[in-house]
């Protein structure tokens, strides 16, 4: 297993009480900083009050399909955050609705160690590259209009 390090800040929300209790320790040895919550309303309260890098989020936390609740909430307060979908119970219907939440991945439990830590360096490094690509651009706009 190689290690990576990352000081990335990922909130985790699974209603599954091993999933909250074996996840985040593994994560934490990859570098990354780990928040798990088991219901809706902690979710949601963390993710009014702090900032986080990465959601990985059940589908079916407190009821069927309300992890979507989680996610959205997400997408509009912290719409940078990647979200990762880590479902037991994957369908044809919840990957296209993920697919309208703007999702980054959508993940299938029992899922490797190594598929999810993949799918958030991936995803870290996709948003660092828009990150810089975008401050370029911004760069470029002042330039231009200083130039005129």
């Amino acid at each position: 297993m190689t290690k990576k390090v990352s000081n990335a800040h990922i909130l985790l929300v699974d209603d599954e009480d091993g999933i909250r209790a074996t996840l985040p320790p593994i994560l934490m040895d990859y570098g990354f900083a780990v928040t798990a919550v088991g219901t809706v309303s902690e979710a949601l309260a963390r993710v009014n009050g702090t900032e986080y890098d990465v959601l990985v989020s059940d589908l079916n936390i407190d009821k069927p399909g309300d992890g979507f609740l989680v996610i959205a909430a997400m997408r509009l307060l912290q719409p940078q955050c990647i979200t990762l979908v880590l479902t037991g119970y994957p369908a044809f219907d919840t990957a296209v609705e993920g697919i309208r939440h703007c999702i980054n991945d959508y993940l299938v439990k029992p899922v490797k160690i190594d598929e999810l830590v993949n799918a958030i360096n991936i995803n870290l490094k996709l948003k660092a590259r828009r990150s810089l690509r975008a401050g370029s651009s911004e760069r470029a706009k002042k330039t231009d209009g200083r130039a005129q």
